[in-house]
């Protein structure tokens, strides 16, 4: 990301930008089309997969991700419909919602892709390690836990990177700034999203929660998951989350989730071992 600018926005301006996330982002028609057939209970892959072929750029996120050091499957899935019971509905459906609209490669501050790929590494390697169903959710979750950035990247960029400046020179954390600029910050804005999007709570309370976890009331595992894995990676050194803040782990998540030094020990080995063969395999790109 380019030297932060130090032009002032009004707060008229801000204003008016924040009015026009209420309104974004909007799914093209098609992709409607398989979202809804994804939440149909008797869901036919096939039918889905025909429609996801249609564009070669989600076709080839799906089936990378299914390929992906995250599920051990390297080489093996060859089709959309093979991915599709691979990943899942929920992570298929969330893989869809997101990619299609928010590409999070495309925000411009360094460190900030691998941030969100560290967190989903680290989510699913505690998820893995505490023997739990479905790792794959938390992983998307970690994956997806920021989105509320995106949001604000794309939509209000000038903004976006006056939070990113303030931060830096006031060592503050980014959602401080967010609110004193805003009103919210991106944990609330990518709420909003979700709600439009009729994310699952396992998804959907992970991404808006993962700051603060004791709000969470369907989904309190995977919050509590997303929230460390989000502590677990900044404390690393692995990527940028715009600000130079390493976030407190609270104590309810560390007591509920029960990791023990041992265990911690375990987490952090996977952790290095499923990160390294996901940057090799270049997920995502």
């Amino acid at each position: 990301m380019s030297e932060p600018s130090a032009t002032p926005i009004s707060p008229e301006t801000l204003r008016h930008r924040l009015a026009r996330l209420k309104a974004v982002p909007t799914l093209p028609k098609v992709l409607e089309t398989v979202v809804s057939a994804l939440e149909d209970q008797q869901v036919d892959f096939e039918r889905v997969a025909e429609l996801i072929e249609v564009d070669q750029a989600l076709t080839s996120q799906i089936l990378r991700l299914a390929n992906s050091a995250f599920y051990g499957n390297q080489g093996t899935v060859g089709h959309v419909g093979q991915a599709m019971v691979v990943l899942g509905t929920v992570v298929t459906r969330s893989v869809i919602l997101s990619s299609a609209v928010l590409d999070i490669r495309e925000v411009e501050l360094q460190g900030f892709w691998e941030h969100s790929l560290g967190c989903a590494v680290a989510a699913g390697a505690i998820a893995r390690v505490m023997r739990r169903d479905n790792p794959e959710q938390v992983t998307a979750a970690g994956l997806l836990h920021d989105i509320g950035k995106v949001v604000l990247y794309k939509e209000l960029p000038d903004v976006f990177v006056e939070v990113v400046r303030r931060a830096r020179e006031s060592g503050r954390r980014f959602r401080d700034v967010e609110r004193e600029l805003l009103g919210v910050d991106h944990c609330d804005i990518a709420s909003s999203l979700l709600e439009r999007w009729r994310f699952p709570p396992s998804l959907a309370e992970p991404i808006a929660f993962h700051h603060t976890p004791e709000r969470a009331r369907l989904a309190r595992w995977e919050v509590d998951v997303v929230h460390m894995a989000n502590t677990l990676v900044r404390a690393l050194g692995y990527g940028s989350g715009g600000d130079p803040c390493v976030p407190a782990i609270d104590s309810g998540p560390w007591k509920r989730l029960g990791l023990t030094p041992a265990l911690l020990d375990r987490t952090l080995a996977l952790f290095e071992t499923n990160l390294d063969q996901a940057l090799n395999y270049a997920l995502f790109q």
